[in-house]
């Protein structure tokens, strides 16, 4: 299962059985596992179950931001933290 959540790793893991090198990324402080190390910002929503139209943000080791366009690609190199953009309510 490639996009499958798995314990915090580190950012190139070989997997015991098979030899293939995958990528870790977290959202939310979820770890999750894929096979290349490029994925777009709709498929890292897709797999975290964050709708759309919430949209995604990149932190940034410095504390900084950053928002992930859906058809954005993103380097899964050194391991990437991500979060749900946060919703502000007017009123």
């Amino acid at each position: 299962m490639p996009n499958a959540p798995v314990p915090d790793r580190t950012t190139l893991d070989d997997t015991e059985n098979s030899g293939e090198q995958t990528w870790v990324f977290d959202v939310d402080g979820v770890t999750y596992r894929h096979n290349d190390p490029f994925i777009t910002g709709g498929e890292i929503m897709d797999v975290a179950g964050i709708p759309r139209s919430q949209g995604l943000v990149l932190c940034h080791d410095d504390g900084t931001q950053e928002t992930i366009a859906e058809d954005q690609r993103v380097r899964l190199v050194p391991k990437p933290r991500f979060r749900k953009r946060p919703r502000f309510k007017r009123g």
